[in-house]
């Protein structure tokens, strides 16, 4: 089967696991955001940006080193999972034991215990077989759909259970230890490959990772500064509303179009020998992301009000002018992380890692100057500043492949032309409901039904204009021989 088959269909089924994953994390939401507080949710934020910093301080890249070799052997997955399960192992402690001072830092002794109890999904998620990153390096994603159905499934009922029978934080930092440990136990079962105890091929792992490793920290601080701004400027409450509405804004990215880009990114890794093939995936692969994240941008910044009500509930309305600035946000992060991808691809892992060191120097300086005067201002700086970074990124990432801004731009236009008109068709729409949720349906299917609808109808449209001028061409060519 050729790589491009492979891509095609590992997408197919990578989005229809994400369709179920987004149904389960919409409900989940829905739920948890009528039974859960502004300031549980902050609890559960500084929880999540604790452990995904010290996640980020031990994370080896062993996938990514596994996935851009051109021949594995047993050693290498030996290495690269002895390797995680260690470290992870040892973060786990050191958290544990920083917990108390981390509590005491943001003011929020809950953080103490919540923290220590967290800490426990790292060492857990690294202990599955390194069998797992064959998978992904052969684009095979069937067994991965399987096993994830499973892992959101349990967590899903085990949150929603949890939070129905006790309302706090921890129905989602115990949902998060349920969904860790499925993975692990469950990637034994999906793959055979067993792993044993080796460090033999450490120093060259580490050679790979040691810029992976610098860059994560870096990116994660550029990712997580403006939520540690709004703790200590505007307390855990607000902490709470904003980083909710930040992850209503990333749910569709999370859930669905950042895991179905998986494969792009070994396509990319496989074709980087070719100069016209490598250039060829790029501009597809941001064409097809594209493609998908104009529409969903374009509603979240037309409806803010009305998708913050309807997955939310009324008391989070006061927050629903940050959704707006966070559909930039949403934008450009599935296009930083795939342009990233592909940069680390060509093997650029040191100059990204201090392209994401001027940038986050750059972004802390200037939220702190002009960004902390309110949320609302604090989120569209953030924005902005996102729309920023990965313009420059784009830029040099064209400049090294030549995959043509000029062609890219020409495949993104139905779908641009076609959001448009849609926008406009939606917003002419007079509805008198009782409720938010059927117009938030009647505007939501029509708009998807319109924006599917055209861009099909531009795309043939330009394609067919193509064709003539390609035909043009030919012809002024064949007259001049």
């Amino acid at each position: 089967m050729s790589a491009s088959l492979k891509v095609v269909k590992s997408a197919g089924l990578l989005l229809t696991l994400q369709v179920v994953q987004r149904g389960l994390g919409i409900i989940s939401t829905l739920i948890l955001a009528r039974l859960l507080t502004p300031e549980h949710f902050g609890i559960v934020a500084l929880v999540t940006i604790a452990l995904n910093f010290f996640d980020v301080l031990v994370q080896t890249g062993n996938q990514q080193y596994i996935i851009q070799k051109e021949q594995v052997d047993e050693q290498d997955l030996n290495t690269a999972w002895s390797l995680d399960v260690a470290i992870k192992s040892t973060m786990a402690l050191l958290i544990i034991v920083c917990s108390p001072a981390i509590s005491t830092y943001f003011e929020t002794p809950e953080l103490t215990l919540a923290l220590s109890v967290g800490a426990l999904a790292l060492p857990i998620r690294a202990l599955k077989t390194p069998g797992m990153m064959l998978l992904a390096r052969n684009i095979n994603y069937r067994p991965v759909f399987k096993l994830t159905l499973w892992q959101k499934g349990l967590a899903f009922v085990t949150v929603i259970t949890i939070a129905v029978i006790e309302p706090s934080h921890w129905a989602i930092i115990i949902g998060n230890l349920v969904s860790a440990f499925i993975l692990a136990a469950g990637s034994y079962r999906v793959h055979s490959y067993r792993p044993s105890w080796t460090f033999i091929r450490a120093r060259k792992q580490w050679n790979f990772s040691q810029w992976l490793l610098m860059r994560g920290v870096v990116g994660f601080t550029r990712s997580q500064i403006d939520n540690l701004f709004v703790s200590k400027l505007f307390g855990t409450s607000q902490l709470g509303g904003y980083n909710l509405v930040r992850e209503v804004a990333l749910l569709p990215a999370l859930s669905a179009i950042l895991p179905m880009s998986e494969p792009l990114l070994a396509a990319i890794a496989q074709g980087k020998h070719d100069t016209a093939i490598l250039a060829y995936r790029i501009r597809l692969s941001l064409a097809l992301m594209i493609t998908a994240l104009v529409p969903l941008t374009t509603f979240i910044m037309l409806y803010p009000e009305l998708i913050i009500t309807v997955l939310l509930g009324k008391k989070w309305e006061a927050f629903a002018p940050l959704l707006q600035p966070f559909g930039l946000f949403f934008f450009t992060f599935c296009l930083f992380e795939l342009i990233s991808d592909a940069v680390i691809a060509l093997g650029k892992v040191k100059m990204l890692f201090w392209f994401d060191v001027i940038s986050t120097v750059s972004i802390i300086v200037m939220l702190y100057l002009w960004g902390t005067t309110s949320l609302e201002n604090m989120a569209w700086l953030r924005g902005w500043l996102a729309v920023t970074t990965t313009g420059v990124l784009l830029a040099f990432l064209s400049r090294q492949t030549g995959f043509r801004f000029l062609q890219l731009a020409y495949l993104c236009l139905p779908v641009v032309f076609a959001s448009a008109i849609a926008a406009w068709s939606v917003s002419q729409l007079s509805l008198t409901a009782n409720s938010a949720l059927p117009e938030f349906l009647i505007r939501g299917s029509s708009f998807v039904a319109l924006t599917a609808t055209l861009t099909i109808i531009f795309a043939w449209l330009f394609l067919r204009r193509r064709e003539e001028w390609q035909q043009v061409v030919s012809l002024t060519k064949s007259s001049f021989i």
